[in-house]
């Protein structure tokens, strides 16, 4: 197998971390007396979250042929990089809440811990892991489809999705914001900005071109959170619901995927780069220092207890990258490697190499 040309990009690994941060400020803007009233600041953050999904799922994963050994690395990749944070903190919260807190903000019970467990729960922030965990076996689809097409010119397969996808975009405004048919379409045009990229390849392009593309990008971000540009939406339902808004979510991470001054400035400073190196840890813990912050304290807070906020969840997420999330996934990797020599026969993957890795491949 030839030598991989792979370059970590850290701007999207700090586009990540700043979506992370959008979902943290939109919980907790309503707990502060904060003077910035952000618009749909935790939609946008989710939204940047299932864009880069289906973007790196496409620009890894797409370029390499379709076999057992392929598809059980793909699925290793995936698990272990969301279940070890994901399952810890749900247990936790399953006991807190049942034992300590009948309160809790995760009220994960008996009743409901059945579906977290096989990543179907809807509780809290929890919800949003349901749809991008159900595209992750809608994606093996889109594979087996586009190496079919791509080593037997046989497009049936790819014809039979995209007639599934029209049918599902048709309906998402009906579908549960858990089912992947209601967010569907970020995910699609996650994986079409990907396939782009990879065609285009990895080269280092930082011309006058990209910088006016990055400045428009922040600029845009930047009037339409803050209110300058109204955006046409009553409702996160809404939101979610619109094509313009997945759209505009890979092509942001489109965008940042080239390098420019500005986008290094802003997404590949150590700061950002290690929140998103912290994000999923992030993102599942600041819901219960919220909580904790409330119960204890009176509300609505004043800004002075808004530093110690953020740095109690930034500690606290990063002591759970570096003691649960990074331990756990090496040890579903080890065990994952060692069910793939034991049981799958090692079937030789594409030659096209991948220009792009990222360490940190989803949320």
């Amino acid at each position: 197998m030839p030598t991989m040309d792979k370059t970590r990009i850290d701007a999207i690994t700090g586009l990540r971390g700043l979506a992370a941060l959008l979902v943290v400020y939109g919980h907790a803007v309503s707990w502060f007396s904060l003077p910035w009233k952000i618009n749909f600041s935790g939609e946008v953050g989710v939204t940047v979250f299932f864009s880069l999904s289906g973007f790196l799922m496409a620009y890894l994963y797409l370029g390499k042929q379709f076999s057992s050994l392929s598809v059980t690395e793909y699925a290793i990749s995936r698990f272990s990089r969301i279940a070890p944070a994901y399952l810890v903190i749900l247990l936790f919260s399953f006991l807190i809440y049942t034992t300590i807190d009948p309160n809790f903000v995760y009220d994960v019970s008996s009743k409901n811990i059945l579906r977290h467990i096989f990543f179907s729960g809807n509780v809290s922030v929890f919800w949003s892991i349901t749809p991008e965990v159900e595209f992750y076996f809608l994606f093996v689809l889109v594979w087996a489809a586009a190496s079919r097409y791509v080593t037997r010119f046989d497009i049936a397969g790819l014809a039979f999705l995209t007639f599934g996808a029209l049918i599902l975009l048709s309906y998402r405004d009906v579908f549960p914001g858990t089912f992947v048919g209601a967010k569907l379409h970020y995910f699609l045009f996650g994986v079409i900005a990907g396939i782009v990229r990879s065609r285009i390849g990895a080269t280092k392009q930082g011309g006058k071109s990209l910088l006016v593309l990055h400045s428009l990008l922040l600029a845009s971000m930047v009037l339409m959170e803050s209110g300058w540009i109204e955006i046409p939406f009553s409702s996160n339902k809404e939101f979610y619901s619109s094509i313009l808004t997945a759209v505009f979510g890979s092509f942001l991470v489109f965008g940042f995927s080239f390098p420019s001054a500005l986008g290094k400035f802003f997404f590949e400073n150590k700061a950002i780069v290690l929140c998103g190196e912290c994000s999923f840890s992030i993102y599942l813990l600041h819901m219960p220092i919220i909580y904790l912050f409330h119960k204890f304290l009176p509300s609505p807070f004043q800004m002075v207890l808004l530093i110690p906020f953020v740095v109690l969840v930034l500690g606290l997420s990063w002591l759970n990258y570096q003691l649960i999330e990074k331990p756990g996934a090496r040890l579903i990797r080890s065990m994952g490697n060692g069910f793939k020599r034991k049981f799958i026969p090692p079937f030789p993957l594409a030659t096209r190499p991948q220009p792009l890795s990222v360490e940190s491949e989803t949320r």
